[in-house]
């Protein structure tokens, strides 16, 4: 199993010093990624942590700067918000100038007042999500000359010139969502399903579910999980109301969680330190050192 980071891009004290100083440790301890959030004009109060939040690509891109081995990405990256074809772009530039450590995950989204104050269309985004993943394939792998035609997206081109291409022949891209149309898109589109973790019983129950829909294709299991050393329970409700599993302060209590989802199968862990974004970045730093000694 590999170990991911979600930088803390959101939240009432993010700061760019904070970012790159916790890109820094993770590194330096030896996690395998580094990801940002997404979210772009939230309303308010929206109950979340993400009416503060840095722009996800323009923080990979400083990253990239910053850091010399971690891999980059987005959990997750709400296509359906943004025009894809910039976003196409933005990734293939970054994953140059980082020689080659883009990665992905892409979400529908679920906060429809965002949708609106972007002017984007809620209800038929799951349709937009998949042919805005067909789009970014096919410009990444074009060969400098791009062909395509949307028919949700409103996007036809012949010949377009697209370079530089990735470095990357491939990027990853991950499915996030816990819905049965997100392990849908995974298993049709994407190279791995990226939920959240509920509460063991029912995740179980989920990930049956992935794996059934999944039989004779190879996907990963690349799951998002808070890391919270100031609890002492393993388990938190989410901003959507969610009940989800947390990493606490107690290290066999996580220990237990972490081999529970090995035997699932699960490839890739990304830890998010400031699942509330109200957690001191001191403590995020010391807990992803505890999570670090006992689990790299």
């Amino acid at each position: 199993m590999k170990f991911g980071v979600c930088v803390s891009n959101y939240g009432e004290t993010s700061s760019a010093e904070e970012i790159r100083e916790m890109a820094v440790e993770v590194e330096d301890l030896g996690y395998h990624s580094i990801w940002a959030t997404d979210h772009i004009l939230m309303p308010a109060p929206s109950g979340t942590p993400y009416e503060r939040i840095f722009d996800s690509l323009s923080t990979l891109a400083y990253l990239s700067g910053v850091t010399s081995k971690l891999r980059l990405g987005v959990s997750s990256l709400v296509i359906a918000l943004r025009n894809p074809v910039e976003v196409t772009k933005q990734l293939a530039t970054i994953d140059n100038f980082s020689g080659g450590r883009v990665m992905l995950a892409v979400a529908a989204g679920w906060n429809q007042s965002e949708f609106q104050n972007l002017g984007a269309p809620f209800r038929n985004r799951g349709r937009v999500v998949d042919e805005s993943v067909a789009l970014m394939e096919s410009l990444w792998e074009s060969g400098g000359r791009a062909n395509f035609e949307g028919k949700v997206l409103p996007y036809k081109f012949n010949g377009a010139a697209f370079e530089p291409s990735p470095v990357q022949k491939k990027l990853t891209i991950w499915i996030a969502g816990n819905s049965a149309a997100a392990i849908r898109r995974a298993v049709k589109l994407g190279d791995g399903w990226h939920p959240n973790v509920y509460p063991l019983d029912e995740f179980r129950l989920m990930v049956a579910k992935f794996r059934e829909a999944s039989a004779g294709a190879h996907k990963d299991l690349c799951v998002r999980i808070g890391l919270n050393t100031e609890s002492r329970v393993n388990e938190y409700v989410s901003p959507q109301g969610e009940r989800r599993v947390v990493l606490c302060g107690n290290m066999e209590a996580n220990a237990d969680i972490v081999d529970a989802l090995d035997q699932l199968g699960t490839n890739y862990m990304v830890l998010a330190p400031n699942p509330s974004g109200k957690t001191p970045f001191k403590t995020q730093l010391e807990g992803l050192r505890l999570f670090a000694k006992r689990f790299l």
